[in-house]
Protein backbone atom coordinates (compact mmCIF):
# COMPACT_ATOMS: atom_id res chain seq x y z
CA UNK A 1 0.00 0.00 0.00
CA UNK A 2 3.05 2.65 0.76
CA UNK A 3 4.35 1.61 -2.34
CA UNK A 4 1.24 2.37 -4.36
CA UNK A 5 0.87 5.60 -2.56
CA UNK A 6 4.33 6.82 -3.43
CA UNK A 7 3.77 5.80 -6.84
CA UNK A 8 0.61 7.71 -6.96
CA UNK A 9 1.94 10.72 -5.56
CA UNK A 10 5.15 10.73 -8.07
CA UNK A 11 2.90 10.76 -11.04
CA UNK A 12 1.22 13.87 -9.61
CA UNK A 13 5.11 15.51 -8.78
CA UNK A 14 6.01 14.40 -12.71
CA UNK A 15 2.82 16.08 -14.35
CA UNK A 16 2.77 19.41 -12.18
CA UNK A 17 6.56 19.63 -13.46
CA UNK A 18 5.74 18.80 -17.39
CA UNK A 19 2.49 21.58 -17.14
CA UNK A 20 5.07 24.15 -15.32
CA UNK A 21 7.06 23.23 -18.59
CA UNK A 22 4.13 24.02 -21.23
CA UNK A 23 5.22 26.74 -23.15
CA UNK A 24 3.71 29.19 -25.41
CA UNK A 25 5.51 32.25 -28.11
CA UNK A 26 4.08 35.31 -28.95
CA UNK A 27 4.44 36.52 -32.35
CA UNK A 28 6.51 40.12 -31.85
CA UNK A 29 5.66 41.35 -35.32
CA UNK A 30 3.27 42.01 -38.55
CA UNK A 31 3.26 40.19 -41.20
CA UNK A 32 5.18 37.26 -39.67
CA UNK A 33 6.21 33.88 -41.88
CA UNK A 34 5.48 30.36 -40.85
CA UNK A 35 7.58 28.38 -42.48
CA UNK A 36 7.15 24.20 -43.63
CA UNK A 37 10.48 23.28 -42.42
CA UNK A 38 13.38 24.93 -39.71
CA UNK A 39 14.83 27.12 -42.45
CA UNK A 40 15.03 30.54 -44.13
CA UNK A 41 14.75 28.63 -47.64
CA UNK A 42 11.57 26.44 -46.45
CA UNK A 43 8.24 26.80 -48.10
CA UNK A 44 5.89 29.34 -46.41
CA UNK A 45 2.54 28.20 -44.81
CA UNK A 46 -0.06 29.43 -47.52
CA UNK A 47 -3.73 29.35 -47.97
CA UNK A 48 -4.79 26.88 -50.97
CA UNK A 49 -4.15 29.91 -53.09
CA UNK A 50 -0.48 30.81 -52.36
CA UNK A 51 -1.60 33.53 -50.34
CA UNK A 52 0.50 33.17 -47.38
CA UNK A 53 -1.35 33.44 -43.98
CA UNK A 54 0.15 35.01 -41.19
CA UNK A 55 -0.32 35.07 -37.57
CA UNK A 56 -1.48 38.59 -36.05
CA UNK A 57 1.16 40.44 -33.64
CA UNK A 58 0.97 39.42 -30.06
CA UNK A 59 -1.07 36.36 -30.80
CA UNK A 60 0.07 33.37 -28.51
CA UNK A 61 1.03 30.47 -30.40
CA UNK A 62 1.77 26.63 -28.59
CA UNK A 63 5.39 25.90 -28.63
CA UNK A 64 6.58 22.41 -28.67
CA UNK A 65 9.46 23.19 -26.87
CA UNK A 66 11.98 21.99 -29.71
CA UNK A 67 14.11 24.37 -31.40
CA UNK A 68 16.22 24.04 -34.35
CA UNK A 69 18.24 26.14 -36.69
CA UNK A 70 16.98 29.73 -34.63
CA UNK A 71 13.17 28.33 -35.16
CA UNK A 72 10.84 27.29 -32.77
CA UNK A 73 8.24 24.46 -34.00
CA UNK A 74 4.63 25.35 -33.29
CA UNK A 75 0.98 24.85 -33.98
CA UNK A 76 -1.10 26.75 -35.78
CA UNK A 77 -4.15 26.62 -37.23
CA UNK A 78 -4.28 22.75 -36.14
CA UNK A 79 -0.46 22.07 -38.44
CA UNK A 80 3.21 22.13 -37.05
CA UNK A 81 4.92 24.87 -38.26
CA UNK A 82 7.99 27.06 -37.85
CA UNK A 83 8.76 30.63 -36.95
CA UNK A 84 11.88 32.32 -36.46
CA UNK A 85 13.19 33.26 -33.14
CA UNK A 86 13.52 36.84 -34.54
CA UNK A 87 9.93 37.54 -34.65
CA UNK A 88 8.51 34.74 -31.44
CA UNK A 89 9.26 35.38 -27.80
CA UNK A 90 8.79 32.21 -25.85
CA UNK A 91 6.50 32.75 -22.76
CA UNK A 92 6.56 29.58 -19.88
CA UNK A 93 3.18 29.72 -18.57
CA UNK A 94 3.95 28.99 -15.07
CA UNK A 95 7.10 31.82 -14.81
CA UNK A 96 5.39 34.72 -16.85
CA UNK A 97 7.93 35.93 -19.75
CA UNK A 98 11.32 35.76 -20.77
CA UNK A 99 12.87 39.58 -20.02
CA UNK A 100 14.34 41.41 -22.71
CA UNK A 101 17.32 41.58 -21.83
CA UNK A 102 19.78 40.60 -19.36
CA UNK A 103 22.51 42.03 -17.60
CA UNK A 104 25.92 40.56 -17.52
CA UNK A 105 27.35 40.29 -13.77
CA UNK A 106 30.43 38.78 -14.19
CA UNK A 107 33.76 39.34 -15.55
CA UNK A 108 35.27 37.15 -18.40
CA UNK A 109 31.59 35.55 -18.77
CA UNK A 110 31.44 32.72 -21.44
CA UNK A 111 28.89 32.48 -24.14
CA UNK A 112 28.39 28.47 -25.03
CA UNK A 113 26.64 27.05 -28.26
CA UNK A 114 23.95 25.26 -25.73
CA UNK A 115 22.52 25.03 -22.67
CA UNK A 116 25.04 23.62 -20.22
CA UNK A 117 29.01 23.63 -19.53
CA UNK A 118 28.74 20.49 -21.64
CA UNK A 119 28.56 22.82 -25.02
CA UNK A 120 31.40 24.48 -26.77
CA UNK A 121 32.06 28.02 -25.64
CA UNK A 122 31.76 30.47 -28.59
CA UNK A 123 35.16 31.18 -30.07
CA UNK A 124 35.89 33.93 -32.94
CA UNK A 125 39.26 32.57 -34.52
CA UNK A 126 40.64 29.89 -31.87
CA UNK A 127 39.85 33.03 -29.37
CA UNK A 128 37.24 32.57 -27.15
CA UNK A 129 34.52 35.61 -26.51
CA UNK A 130 33.63 36.84 -23.41
CA UNK A 131 31.22 39.07 -22.12
CA UNK A 132 31.99 41.86 -18.98
CA UNK A 133 30.08 43.13 -16.26
CA UNK A 134 27.58 45.42 -17.58
CA UNK A 135 27.08 44.15 -20.87
CA UNK A 136 23.23 43.70 -22.00
CA UNK A 137 22.38 41.49 -24.44
CA UNK A 138 18.73 40.74 -26.06
CA UNK A 139 17.10 37.87 -24.24
CA UNK A 140 15.24 35.01 -26.32
CA UNK A 141 14.75 32.80 -24.19
CA UNK A 142 15.14 30.21 -21.05
CA UNK A 143 16.58 26.81 -20.81
CA UNK A 144 16.87 25.64 -17.00
CA UNK A 145 19.66 27.52 -15.59
CA UNK A 146 20.88 29.04 -19.24
CA UNK A 147 19.40 32.57 -20.96
CA UNK A 148 19.72 32.32 -24.78
CA UNK A 149 20.65 35.66 -26.15
CA UNK A 150 21.43 37.12 -29.53
CA UNK A 151 24.70 37.68 -30.36
CA UNK A 152 26.38 38.89 -33.48
CA UNK A 153 24.37 37.08 -36.08
CA UNK A 154 23.41 34.01 -33.88
CA UNK A 155 21.76 33.09 -30.45
CA UNK A 156 23.98 31.33 -27.55
CA UNK A 157 23.65 30.63 -23.68
CA UNK A 158 24.74 32.63 -20.90
CA UNK A 159 24.89 30.74 -17.29
CA UNK A 160 21.79 32.55 -15.26
CA UNK A 161 25.05 32.50 -12.51
CA UNK A 162 26.62 35.44 -14.33
CA UNK A 163 23.84 37.57 -15.65
CA UNK A 164 19.99 38.72 -14.25
CA UNK A 165 16.99 40.12 -15.68
CA UNK A 166 17.80 43.10 -17.08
Amino acid sequence: MKSRSLFIALMMAFTMCVSAWAASVRVTGNHVRLRLNPSLNAAIYTDSYGTPIYPSKGQVLSWTGYNSNGFYEVSFHGRTLWIHSSYARPVNQATASIPENVLITGNKVLLRVGPGQNYAPLSYYGERVHLNKGDILKCVGVSGDWWRVAYGNGYYYVSRKYARRY
